[in-house]
């Protein structure tokens, strides 16, 4: 990646709206999304059959930190988008503060995190409809796995440390893409 890179990282809980805003500057701005969290899905779906927990993704990240270091999955996110020719990206999974600044110090990139928020129920409603094979079996698991995730990810710092916050309450798309563009705009006007 000789020439300046766009890299965009997104934020959440899950059923936050990462992914899909991933898609959205896939298909509306032509940025190629990578997700560490189909990664972590894709090593342990070698492993074993069947559901796959929000507690055995969270495990095998916490296994491969300890093994590689910490910015092991971020290398095969970078290690991904290397492989693309492409010079803008998504990231939809940004979870720990060091993973905004693993991104934060590479050459010839300039990173962007968004934390996309919204509120619990809303983002439970999306993770059932998505019929993930991660996903919870009732609102009081989806809680508890909220409360790992913040505790384990460090999440809060995470938040504190993005360049910019994106509420994703509402189901309205085009509302959203106006936000996008907003921030898009920012984004677009520190680069010339």
């Amino acid at each position: 990646m000789k020439q300046t890179v766009i890299v965009i990282g997104l934020s959440s809980l899950p059923g936050g709206g990462k992914d899909y805003i991933a898609d959205i500057l896939t298909a509306k701005y032509g940025f190629y999304k990578v997700s560490p969290g189909d990664i972590i899905r894709e090593k342990i779906s070698r492993m074993k059959k069947g559901k796959i927990t929000r507690e055995e993704q969270q495990r095998l990240q916490g296994i491969l930190r300890k093994r590689y270091g910490k910015d092991y999955v971020m290398e095969l996110c970078l290690k991904k988008m290397k492989g693309t020719g492409k010079n803008r990206f998504a990231v939809a999974g940004i979870r720990f503060p060091g993973d905004v600044k693993f991104f934060k110090k590479q050459k010839n990139i300039r990173f962007y995190n968004i934390f996309v928020n919204a509120p619990s129920k809303i983002r439970f409603k999306r993770t059932m409809d998505r019929k993930r094979i991660d996903a919870p079996s009732s609102y009081d698991e989806f809680t508890a796995g909220d409360r790992n995730e913040e505790r384990i990810f460090n999440l809060k710092e995470t938040k504190r440390i993005s360049d910019f916050k994106l509420d994703n309450g509402e189901d309205d798309s085009e509302e959203l893409e106006k936000k996008i563009d907003r921030i898009l705009d920012k984004i677009e006007k520190t680069n010339r």
